[in-house]
């Protein structure tokens, strides 16, 4: 039983009562075992040996067994031994759920075993009171404990909410507070539980003074603290933490000045009294010293890396004013040195001389080198689902390569971009032996299996498409643990209905290379202009018009929007089976990925020939006939995003083209390439620790792309379906500019700039943003400044901007945002020059400059 009681004595703070308890029924358990194995004519350890099949429980009202598998489910598939058996039993106890007298048998299947746990849980809470708070009302104390009514009365869930009682009554200015807990059992045996508050009395600060301050005034110190002062509406409650870190801030804020000697040598705290509270008033006491400049770094002991290249790690410039931040950032960045390339042994120490005549401060670098390290051993837990394999295979190192930061920092942001996982911690360890090091890899699972039912917004570009559909979608983005993707969608709304099925496999013959299939069968309704009336065009004039206008130039001043009266109705089905493969490579630029997909499919149109001629050429061949739909695509893309769904730095660059139409013209209608480019760039611009767990941060993300459709050689212009060229959509191109969709042409090129603040880290987000777009008619339109159309390149932009709430979940992937639009009219416009547009929301035809458009989209994120 020793080896029980260090289990029991270990992590766990217990009484001496609970540890008789626990190796009573320790001991009974091993008799239970016995007796079973007794009523079976079967030796007494027959059980010792076996394979674990399963662990059950009998007894459970309140709890869920699903909430003990995380005890268990390690344990299923081990073999049984005793050291297992009295393991098993001890955390079970440690949960604290169950009465001591807890049951264990086990129970003979086949050649395995099951274990079976007979139960009794521990009582629930009926009742939570709070007694003696004054200063806090109950619903604000009742969102801050984690227990609840009906939960199992466990006691280290309540030790823990008195702790966070207490942490709610520091942050409001209570440093006297105090919290205690007890418990009552009901005639039904539920228990009330009781928290008594003693909470001391409030203290507020009415004034900060600075004394021994001559170089910065009161208010620019002030500026510096987290603590301020009382103010109309705001109680300005005294932290004793929050007093801790300003004294950090103050010192920190002369060291990065050049005061490196400056320090805070008290901190006096006058209290006064009256019926309202206490009220303190703060004067830090402080010690200035001199202002110093920097004098240089020289290295000693570096054989490894040369002068030159130390040297380039110190961005501290001689001879300015000395940053104490900045040189502490250039000693990481001399340790990093070593350390992204195996040396994590090393000594490096500053040795600082100072000049007190000149008042500069220079340093020798003492470097001792050592040889580098190896990884000995990688070693994963937490995960439940995910195997260990799909885990390893996402870090670009393994067993026996040079311990690498740089390579570890890579395989974190490998294993966060998977979305598998809520939480990824990387705890490097010692090895057995000098030079070896272990890296412990601790993930947190989040869920992967994404199912949706119901009435949902389409997110199709299409205007001719009814915006609601009927939706059924069930996607494992983790299928069985293996890290691949497998997914069924069924869409339906009066225009569209689809049904879908996809499979990736992300990793083939142990290698980063991808392979999957797509399979989609959809039937939709859709609306064309018509070109019934005379003049009859080919539809290939640039000078060409459909019915409802009598020039092209009326025709381009309505947006090529043609009146409904003059749009035919058609229906399409298509079938398409498509393949693609790709291949990943690490590199020091980022994760170099290579791509290619085939697409192969049948195409069915059918309109009424005796009523209507479509002025789109490509439609009108081949009506009411199957015909081949075939492409080719090949990418490339380079990415360097911390995190590829929500990055705060880092960037992505990416180049698809596409070839559409590969069998000769007379069988399949569309002939076309088409190339896409995109550029996108992240930065963090500030980050601000304003809570234990949240910080207050702002990232900026810049993004260019730039699609061209081209003709195929062999054919005098592109060959393509109007629903299949290129416009501002209004969704993701260019925000709030809807009725451009079907102003389409060969040419796009978009832009926006985003401000994004993260309310939830990775969930959602405060955004603003700026887009700019243009689409022209013809490809090489794109590098002149007038279109073929004759229209000017600023004219045919599209600017927007505006804010809205981004949620970057998998699950619920979308941007809810206001938009304000303005562009710029020719000189020949009714209006010229620069004009707002009037905004759905709110918004007046002879008001422009008001209303705002409501935008709905996805958060969609390339990978």
């Amino acid at each position: 039983m020793i080896h029980i009681t260090k289990y029991l004595y270990g992590k766990k703070r217990m009484s001496f009562a609970n540890i008789f308890f626990a190796v009573f029924f320790l001991f009974a358990a091993s008799f239970t075992f016995a007796q079973d194995a007794d009523s079976s004519s079967v030796a007494e350890d027959w059980f010792i040996g076996r394979k674990i099949k399963d662990i059950i429980f009998e007894g459970l009202k309140h709890i869920k067994a699903s909430e003990l598998d995380g005890v268990t489910d390690s344990y299923v598939g081990k073999t049984l031994t005793y050291d297992l058996f009295y393991e098993l039993n001890g955390k079970i106890y440690a949960l604290d759920y169950f009465e001591p007298d807890i049951k264990p048998t086990a129970v003979p299947v086949a050649n395995d075993v099951i274990i079976r746990f007979i139960v009794k849980e521990r009582p629930t809470i009926s009742k939570i009171d709070f007694v003696g708070n004054s200063g806090l009302r109950r619903n604000e104390l009742l969102n801050v404990i984690s227990i609840k009514p009906n939960e199992i009365a466990n006691q280290v869930k309540i030790r823990l909410d008195e702790q966070e009682l207490i942490k709610k009554y520091l942050e409001k200015g209570y440093p006297d507070i105090s919290v205690t807990s007890t418990t009552r059992t009901d005639k039904n045996g539920s228990v009330n539980l009781t928290f008594t508050v003693s909470e001391g009395v409030k203290i507020t600060i009415d004034a900060i003074y600075f004394e021994g301050n001559s170089v910065f005034s009161q208010k620019t110190l002030a500026n510096q603290l987290s603590l301020k002062t009382k103010v109309l509406f705001k109680s300005a409650a005294f932290q004793e933490a929050k007093l801790i870190a300003d004294r950090e801030s103050i010192i920190k804020f002369y060291h990065d000045r050049g005061y490196i000697d400056a320090e805070i040598t008290d901190i006096i705290r006058d209290i006064t009294h009256d019926a309202a509270g206490n009220h303190l008033a703060l004067t830090f006491r402080l010690s200035e010293g001199e202002r110093y400049t920097f004098g240089g770094i020289i290295f000693d002991g570096n054989h490894i890396f040369n002068e030159k290249e130390m040297q380039a790690l110190v961005q501290s410039k001689k001879n300015e004013i000395i940053n104490q931040s900045r040189l502490d950032q250039d000693f990481m960045r001399i340790m990093n040195k070593y350390t992204q390339n195996g040396y994590i042994f090393n000594t490096i120490d500053p040795e600082e001389h100072r000049d007190n005549v000149n008042r500069t401060v220079s340093y020798t670098v003492n470097i001792v080198e050592r040889g580098r390290a190896h990884l000995e051993n990688i070693i994963v837990t937490g995960n439940k689902k995910t195997k260990d394999y799909v885990i390893l295979r996402e870090l670009p190192l393994e067993t026996g390569d040079i311990f690498s930061n740089t390579k570890i920092t890579s395989g974190y942001s490998n294993l966060y971009n998977m979305q598998f996982f809520s939480s990824v911690l990387m705890d490097p360890r010692q090895g057995s032996a000098e030079g070896l090091m272990d890296l412990i890899i601790n993930v947190e699972e989040q869920p992967t299996t994404d199912l949706q039912a119901g009435l949902t917004f389409s997110g199709s570009t299409d205007p001719d498409a009814f915006p609601i559909s009927l939706l059924f979608k069930w996607t494992d983005r983790n299928f069985f643990g293996r890290g691949n993707v497998a997914g069924a969608e069924i869409n339906a709304s009066p225009d569209v209905q689809s049904l879908s099925l996809q499979y990736t496999q992300k990793w083939m013959f142990g290698l980063p290379l991808s392979g999957g299939f797509d399979l989609t069968l959809s039937h939709s309704k859709r609306l064309a202009a018509m070109d019934n009336a005379r003049p009859w065009f080919d539809g290939t004039e640039a000078y060409a018009f459909p019915d409802g206008f009598s020039t092209f130039k009326e025709y381009n001043d309505a947006g090529k929007l043609p009146p409904d009266d003059y749009l035919m109705t058609y229906t399409q089905w298509a079938l398409s089976l498509g393949f693609s493969t790709g291949y990943r490579f690490w590199t020091v630029l980022g994760n170099l990925s290579v791509g290619g997909s085939i697409r192969t499919g049948i195409k069915y149109n059918d309109f009424e020939n005796a009523l209507y001629r479509p002025f789109d050429n490509a439609l009108r061949n081949r009506n009411g006939e199957w015909t081949p739909a075939n492409s080719l695509a090949f990418s490339v893309s380079l990415d360097k995003r911390d995190v590829y769904y929500d990055p705060t730095k880092g960037y992505y660059a990416s180049e698809r083209f596409g070839i559409y139409g590969i069998l000769p013209k007379n069988i399949e209608i569309e002939h076309y390439n088409r190339s896409d480019t995109k550029l996108e760039v992240f930065f963090r611009l500030w980050r601000w620790q304003a809570f234990e767990k949240w910080a207050f941060q702002g990232v900026l993300g810049l993004h260019t792309g730039l699609s061209l459709i081209m003709r195929q050689p062999g054919y005098e212009e592109p060959i393509i379906e109007e629903a299949n060229k290129l416009s501002i959509d209004g969704m993701f191109v260019g925000r709030g500019w809807s009725d451009e969709r079907l102003n389409r042409g060969f040419s796009l090129w978009e832009n926006w700039l985003e401000l994004r603040i993260p309310i939830i880290e990775r969930i959602i987000s405060l955004d603003g943003f700026f887009d700019a777009a243009v689409r022209r008619p013809a490809t090489a339109d794109m590098f002149r400044s007038e279109s073929v159309e004759g229209t000017e390149f600023i004219d045919d932009m599209r600017f927007s901007f505006g804010f809205g709430v981004r949620f970057a979940l998998p699950q619920f992937p979308f941007r809810f945002l206001f938009a304000k639009r303005f562009r710029h009219y020719p000189d020949d416009a009714p209006r010229p020059g620069w004009q707002w547009m009037p905004g759905q929301i709110g918004g007046k035809t002879d008001k422009p400059s008001r209303g705002l458009d409501f935008v709905i989209s996805f958060a969609i994120s390339t990978y």
